[in-house]
């Protein structure tokens, strides 16, 4: 067992389903109800250090899925624990284990430089600014993204800003990083 794993799963879940009801025409005035099974009865154990890849065909549930192990969606039934805690009611701690990467969603902000937005999270994250400027100058070597700095997110091209996302999403050193359609 290496230093980064331990017995303890970093996330588990059992039996996961989520269920959305929507609703659709059924005529001109008329609206008729449709329950659909975005995720239903998945069980997963990955342990810390582990890398776990998630796929399937769009619509199969995958973000809807991460959304319900980062706390941002309540599962309609069954568990689910990461880093140890329950995701929704313990969301605010949860968000300081854990860094994530949403494709459609940023954690940059667009019209600031990269720099910026790193200094803007550190100081969210409460981060000590000499642990903040070592962990920040860490990533910036590791992702190669020096040069983009001083750079408008807007004016970066998509592998520019994911490098950057990526790195925002690691600014605070969190135990576990979530990517979603980076």
């Amino acid at each position: 067992m290496t230093a980064y794993q331990s017995p303890e799963p970093i996330i588990e879940f059992t039996d996961l389903r989520r269920s959305f009801v929507v609703r659709q025409k059924a005529g001109r005035l008329r609206r008729t109800k449709k329950v659909v099974h975005a995720v239903d009865g998945i069980s997963v154990r990955i342990r810390a250090g582990e890398a776990c890849g998630y796929i399937g065909a769009n619509g199969a549930g995958k973000s809807t899925t991460i959304k319900m192990i980062t706390g941002i969606l309540v599962p309609t039934s069954g568990s689910v624990r990461t880093c140890g805690l329950d995701p929704v009611p313990q969301r605010r701690t949860l968000a300081r284990e854990i860094g994530v990467v949403f494709g459609q969603r940023s954690q940059v902000w667009w019209d600031l430089p990269l720099r910026d937005s790193f200094r803007i999270l550190a100081a969210i994250h409460r981060l000590d600014p000499a642990v903040a400027r070592d962990r920040t100058d860490q990533l910036i070597a590791g992702l190669g993204i020096a040069d983009q700095l001083d750079t408008p997110v807007r004016q970066l091209s998509l592998g520019e800003r994911m490098r950057g996302e990526v790195a925002a999403a690691l600014v605070h050193g969190p135990r576990l990083l979530v990517l979603d359609e980076p």
